[in-house]
């Protein structure tokens, strides 16, 4: 048979020439739709080796090998449709496959004198197809409407020729960031030239607005892929958030819930057994002091729930401290404390100035009675002829004949006066009172 010929001669050439030449970069498996252009790498350390392709078709034995190039030339029917890119710098050999068709799926092998590498070639009949239960209507998430969740099934399914199936994956995208689902989660199934990759997921909320994508991770150039329609979260969480507010403050009703849920609001002032509608918007600007409280009216699909939301206890309004009040409150502080000041020091100055005008007071006093007790001298009656005469007079002694004054003190006739001596209380002076007398006729 001539590939029995063919391999017996690339073995004698192996053998006479002592070549020893390995493999520097394998091919690896590769996926590629029916009518692409895909290409399988092969790399040699020794550039000048003689190097050659072969093909073990799907479903053929392991000895039907075909081959696709050897001894520099290509063959038929490869030759229509490949061919050979070598580069002599670092020993490549690389197989370019154009309008690749179903029989080409199947093992391919680089080889020259020494160790062979194989990758395996998939064919894909067409593009994955992506199915799912998202629909328009949503899905049903979490909720406080006692609602039962939803799962998000998806499947991703495409046929196939080749020894091994298509290795698909599922990524979610949302606001254009892809985040790969792990292979763990997901549960492919093989079967007859068709494979079918299942990924069923909870509806939790951060899933809302996005979609899912199908795709191969082993093409050569662009990954066929497939996509879903966006998913609708149907969502509305009570959120039992409790505030303190005051009259005249605005208030937003607080719930998690989908874009596609559909929501009215109320706000209710309520005190015991009475309440009053106040506002059928979300938001509310208050304007009684109590209790508040927002319900909800969501519809889920075609189920419609009350949920009750945010309570808010409004007080009596506090003007807030602006930057003017507070501008205001230091200056009055300020000028508070200098009037303070400005008291203490009056009260000093008041007590300094009291107590200067006591000590002038007293002195004045002093003075004024230095000045009485000099008028009081100096206004003491006298007698005639030089008598002192008052009630001044502490003592009085009675001269003797010959101790009397002499007219000198005052006497001139000592015949006619009676003297006795004296002194004055106040400033102790000597003083003589005498006495006019006559004798008897």
């Amino acid at each position: 048979m001539i590939f029995d010929r063919r391999c017996v001669v690339l073995l004698l050439w192996a053998v006479f020439n002592g070549v020893d030449s390995s493999i520097i970069r394998r091919p690896e498996d590769t996926e590629v739709r029916v009518g692409d252009s895909t290409y399988l790498n092969c790399s040699f350390s020794d550039a000048s080796a003689p190097k050659s392709w072969y093909h073990y078709p799907v479903g053929k034995g392991a000895n039907e090998l075909r081959y696709v190039y050897a001894y520099d030339q290509l063959y038929a029917p490869y030759d229509e449709r490949f061919r050979i890119d070598t580069t002599s710098s670092d020993g490549a050999s690389n197989l370019i496959m154009n309008r690749v068709e179903s029989p080409d799926a199947g093992r391919y092998v680089c080889q020259n004198n020494g160790e062979p590498a194989t990758a395996q070639l998939i064919v894909l009949e067409s593009t994955p197809r992506c199915m799912s239960n998202i629909d328009s209507n949503g899905l049903v998430g979490s909720n406080s409407c006692g609602l039962e969740k939803e799962k998000i099934q998806l499947l991703c399914v495409v046929s196939y020729s080749g020894n091994i199936p298509p290795k698909l994956q599922w990524t979610r995208v949302k606001n254009g960031k892809a985040s790969a689902i792990d292979d763990s989660l997901l549960s492919c199934l093989p079967s007859d030239g068709r494979i079918a990759c299942n990924y069923t997921t909870e509806t939790d909320i951060e899933l809302d607005g996005s979609h899912f994508v199908c795709q191969t991770s082993r093409a050569a150039n662009t990954q066929y892929h497939c996509s879903t329609e966006s998913v609708r979260i149907l969502y509305s969480i009570e959120n039992k958030t409790r505030i303190a507010k005051s009259v005249g403050d605005e208030v937003t009703c607080s719930i998690a819930n989908s874009s596609s849920s559909d929501c009215s609001y109320s706000w209710i002032w309520f005190d015991g057994d009475l309440e009053e509608t106040v506002s059928k918007n979300a938001t509310l600007v208050i304007d009684r002091e109590g209790l508040h409280r927002c319900e909800a009216r969501c519809s889920i699909k075609d189920f419609v729930c009350r949920v009750s939301t945010t309570l808010v206890k409004a007080s009596a309004t506090t003007a807030p401290l602006t930057t003017n009040t507070t501008t205001g409150l230091i200056i009055g502080c300020v000028i508070l404390g200098v009037s303070f000041i400005c008291l203490c020091a009056f009260v000093v100055i008041k007590m300094i100035r009291s107590k200067t005008v006591d000590d002038l007071n007293a002195v004045i006093k002093a003075k004024n009675e230095e000045i009485d007790e000099l008028r009081n001298q100096a206004t003491r009656p006298t007698a005639s002829r030089g008598l002192l005469v008052g009630t001044d007079i502490e003592a009085m002694e009675t001269y003797s004949d010959d101790d009397q004054p002499s007219t000198s003190n005052g006497c001139d006739d000592q015949k006619e006066w009676t003297c006795k001596k004296c002194t004055f209380r106040n400033t102790g002076q000597r003083c003589q009172v005498c006495e006019q007398h006559r004798e008897s006729q």
